[in-house]
């Protein structure tokens, strides 16, 4: 058990065979542990450590064929049905380019991993691989499908389990600043210039490191020739309304360990409590509507024009989804146009409270 844990791990078996129909996250959360340390209590009891080797992993996992993607972060959950695709590794981050799955991994947050095997009713078996930060905090999970190929399954899963890491430690997950920065005039114009002068999306990471400032900081302060606080319930008006546009659209879910994108039509809607959802055939988001605290449209100009992206945060200032027009096959000028047209369209904070 990690270091910081206090209960064993037969109170924690005991705890889940009381609560069955709880989810494992959620008995984690009300036990006071990561839901890595609710794993290390079923070792041996369907549950085995790995060694996180991401090249081996994503490399053999195409073979494995058809599975579910899960990447998450605490407000929103995104799964893909597909294929891992077209890997490559850098030192920045690794890639999984396919049509289907689509993930940029930030491979130095993964720490831990784990196989897991579970019985469900009907006596189905549901297997999986989780990977998990140095908090125990879940980066990613991979499910099998009805049509995954079980044998290269359980290559992976020999291949990664041999000599597996000892007693594991988890560190106490550190919490967010979320008071308001107070920077100068100066420093303020130029952010300004240096946002002015984007002629990439894939440089505003770079540009935000260089001023030093968080997302949400950067996007409050940068000023309204760039971006606009939206209405609280925008997220929402917009899901409702892209079925019957039949607009793709991109949808984003990041973690510190990896960024997971949706491109391609959103179609069945449904609100189920705090949670509002996109149930589609090889597409589920769930987003926790009630966690937003803050939700902007963002300009970033580039060399082939301006993309506009709308943006939520929580009350930490952590990034929840980002949503933006679709750009996969390149030359989407008409379906970006009227991505463009739509979010402009869309209440403003002040608008809203006027009414």
């Amino acid at each position: 058990m990690g270091a910081q844990s206090q209960i064993s791990a037969d109170a924690i078996r005991d705890a889940k065979n009381k609560n069955m129909k709880m989810r494992e996250r959620d008995l984690a959360t009300q036990l006071g542990i990561s839901e890595a340390e609710y794993l290390e209590a079923w070792i041996d009891h369907g549950v085995e450590r790995m060694n996180v080797d991401l090249s081996t992993f994503f490399s053999m996992l195409k073979d494995a064929g058809e599975v579910m993607s899960l990447s998450r972060n605490e407000s929103a959950v995104h799964e893909k049905i597909g294929t891992y695709e077209s890997f490559s590794s850098n030192k920045h981050a690794s890639i999984v380019l396919g049509p289907q799955i689509d993930l940029r991994i930030f491979g130095k947050h993964w720490t831990h991993a784990y196989h897991v095997t579970k019985q469900l009713d009907e006596g189905k078996t549901q297997r999986s691989f989780q990977f998990f930060d140095t908090t125990g905090t879940a980066i990613h999970k991979v499910f099998s499908r009805p049509q995954t190929n079980l044998e290269q399954w359980d290559e992976i899963r020999k291949v990664l389990t041999k000599n597996p890491p000892k007693n594991p430690s988890f560190k106490t997950a550190e919490k967010t600043n979320s008071e308001p920065y107070n920077i100068s005039a100066e420093a303020t114009e130029n952010l300004q210039a240096d946002w002015a002068a984007l002629q990439d999306t894939h440089s505003f990471q770079a540009m935000l490191r260089r001023h030093k400032l968080p997302r949400l900081e950067a996007i409050r302060l940068v000023g309204e020739k760039f971006t606009t606080q939206l209405a609280d319930d925008t997220i929402e008006l917009l899901f409702n309304r892209l079925p019957a546009d039949a607009l793709p659209i991109m949808v984003f879910v990041r973690n510190s360990g990896i960024l997971q994108i949706h491109s391609g039509p959103i179609k069945n809607i449904k609100r189920m409590g705090p949670w509002l959802n996109v149930l589609d055939e090889d597409f589920h988001f769930h987003l926790r509507t009630d966690q937003i605290a803050s939700t902007w449209l963002v300009r970033k100009p580039t060399k082939r024009g301006d993309i506009f992206s709308i943006e939520a945060f929580d009350e930490e200032g952590n990034q929840i989804v980002l949503l933006n027009g679709y750009r996969r096959e390149g030359d989407e000028a008409d379906v970006v146009a009227m991505w463009d047209q739509i979010v402009k369209s869309l209440p403003t904070k002040s608008e809203a409270s006027e009414n």
